[in-house]
C-alpha cells in the first residue's frame, strides 16, 4: 500500500447520526508494517486514575446524543503541530462523528507575516513589513500569548487578509482579533467585501470583537493609528467564532518549541480564557530532548510541565489531559553525530509519570512506531522524513487517525460501562 493511500483510505468513516446503542465509528487503517499494535500501542494508557476522561466522555455524550453544548480542545506543541496536519486530521476526524458539532475552527496564525511555514487547511496573506517575534526567543520584546508567536508591525499598509470561505464548515460570524497595541490610537479595523470597516463590539473578553457580515467573504484586517517607528502592533493571532455549539480543536505549535519556551507566553492563560479546554494534548518534548544525554533532567523537564499544566488549570479546573510521547528520532544537535536519540526514552516515562500525577493519559507514538531505531522504517515507508524527526504529510495523518481511534476506542469502553 503506497503511503499516499493513507490519508485517501483514512477518510472512509460510516457516518451516520450516533444513537447511545451505535458503535463509535473508527478510521480504516491499512495494515502497515511501521505500525506496531500486537501489545495494544494504539490504545490510551491511563497509569492512574480514568475519572477525568469519564468526565470529559460526559460532555462528549451530550454533544453527540442530546445534539448541545461545547467540547473544547486544544492541541500544544513544536514543529508537529504548526504544520498542522496532525491537529487537523483530528478536528476532521472528531467533527464527522456526527452531522452539525462543527462548532469554532481555533485559533490561527500569520505565519508567512514571520516568514515561517504555514499550515495549508486555511489561507492568511499579509501585506506590509512585519517582524516576527516566537518562545523560542529568550528575550520577547513583547508579552505572547495563545500561539506562542506574535507579528509585529508599525507599517501604515500592514494588513492580513483571510479568506473565510477556506474554513468551509467553520466559516465564522465572528471575528476576534487577539494582541497589542503601543497606544489606544493603535488598534485593528476588520474590511470585508471591499472597503466597508466594521466597527469592532465590546464584549470583556480578549481581544477585539468584529462581526463578519458575509461568511464566505474575504476579510481583510488594516489598523489604524499606525504612523512611524514610535507606535506598533504585535498580532497574536485571530479567532473566527461560529457561534454554533459543536466541537472546538485548536492548536497551538511554534517550531522549536519546548516547554519552557510555552512558560514565558505570559498571556496564554488570558488567552486560554476564550476556549476554556475540556482536553488539552500535550505534544511538547521533541525539542527538550533534542539535547546530549547528559544534558536531559527529567525532573527539570517535568518540573516545567506542572506550570504549564497548573496555568491551564488555573482557567479550567477540570481539564483533562492526554500526553503524546516524542516519537523516535535521531539528534539534531550540532557536534553530536546523527543516531537515534536515547532522550526519548526519558520523556516517554517522564509522560507516563506525569499522566499518573494529573489522572491523565498517554498516547505512546514511540512504542507505536517500534521502539528505538523505528524511524528508519517510516523514512523508508515515506511516512518520516530523511530529517528522522519530521514526518510527511501523509505520516503526520496517520498519526491523527492513529490518535483519534484510541481515543473513541476508549470513549466506546466507556459508553459500554453505561449501558
Amino acid at each position: 500500500m503506497k503511503p499516499a493511500m493513507i490519508s485517501i483510505l483514512g477518510v472512509f468513516f460510516f457516518f451516520l447520526p450516533l444513537r447511545a446503542q451505535d458503535p463509535i465509528p473508527l478510521v480504516t487503517i491499512p495494515d502497515n508494517p511501521c505500525v506496531h499494535t500486537d501489545r495494544g500501542q494504539d490504545r490510551l494508557v491511563f497509569p492512574a486514575s480514568h475519572a477525568a476522561f469519564d468526565s470529559l466522555y460526559q460532555v462528549l455524550d451530550t454533544l453527540l446524543l442530546e445534539h448541545c453544548g461545547r467540547l473544547n480542545i486544544l492541541h500544544i506543541g513544536g514543529s508537529h503541530v504548526q504544520a498542522g496536519y496532525f491537529s487537523h486530521r483530528m478536528r476532521t476526524n472528531l467533527t464527522s462523528l456526527s452531522d452539525s458539532i462543527a462548532g469554532d475552527r481555533g485559533l490561527l496564525f500569520p505565519f508567512r507575516a514571520i516568514r515561517t511555514n504555514a499550515p495549508t487547511n486555511y489561507v492568511m496573506s499579509c501585506n506590509g513589513t512585519w517582524q516576527g517575534v516566537r518562545c523560542i526567543q529568550q528575550d520577547s520584546v513583547v508579552p505572547l500569548g495563545l500561539s506562542g508567536a506574535s507579528a509585529v508591525t508599525h507599517d501604515s499598509l500592514a494588513s492580513v487578509t483571510f479568506d473565510a470561505h477556506s474554513l468551509g464548515s467553520w466559516s465564522p460570524r465572528f471575528l476576534r482579533v487577539l494582541g497589542e497595541s503601543s497606544s489606544p490610537q493603535v488598534y485593528p479595523l476588520l474590511l470585508c467585501g471591499g472597503d466597508t470597516i466594521t466597527p469592532a463590539l465590546s464584549d470583556g473578553k480578549p481581544g477585539w470583537l468584529f462581526p463578519v457580515p458575509k461568511r464566505d467573504s474575504l476579510c481583510t484586517i488594516a489598523f489604524n493609528g499606525l504612523h512611524g517607528d514610535n507606535h506598533t502592533f504585535a498580532l497574536r493571532g485571530v479567532w473566527p467564532m461560529t457561534g454554533q455549539s459543536g466541537i472546538t480543536y485548536s492548536e497551538s505549535g511554534v517550531n522549536g518549541a519546548t516547554v519552557s519556551a510555552w512558560l514565558r507566553c505570559e498571556c496564554l492563560p488570558y488567552e486560554l480564557s476564550l476556549l476554556q479546554p475540556h482536553l488539552v494534548i500535550f505534544g511538547i518534548g521533541i525539542n527538550d530532548a533534542n539535547v546530549a544525554p547528559r544534558n536531559f533532567d527529567s525532573e527539570v523537564f517535568k518540573a516545567n510541565y506542572r506550570q504549564l499544566i497548573q496555568r491551564v488549570k488555573d482557567v479550567s479546573p477540570t481539564c483533562c489531559f492526554l500526553f503524546v510521547t516524542n516519537n523516535d528520532c535521531w539528534f539534531n544537535v550540532r557536534g553530536l553525530r546523527r543516531r537515534p536519540n536515547t532522550n526519548t526514552m526519558k520523556v516517554q516515562q517522564a509522560m507516563k509519570e506525569l499522566a499518573q500525577e494529573f489522572d491523565g493519559a498517554v498516547f505512546d507514538v514511540f512504542s507505536l512506531m517500534g521502539g528505538q531505531g523505528s524511524s528508519n522504517a517510516w523514512v523508508r515507508r515515506g511516512l518520516q522524513r530523511r530529517d528522522h524527526i519530521h514526518f510527511t504529510q501523509a505520516g503526520y495523518e496517520l498519526l491523527g487517525d492513529l490518535l483519534f481511534n484510541a481515543l473513541m476506542r476508549d470513549y466506546q469502553v466507556y459508553r459500554d460501562r453505561r449501558k
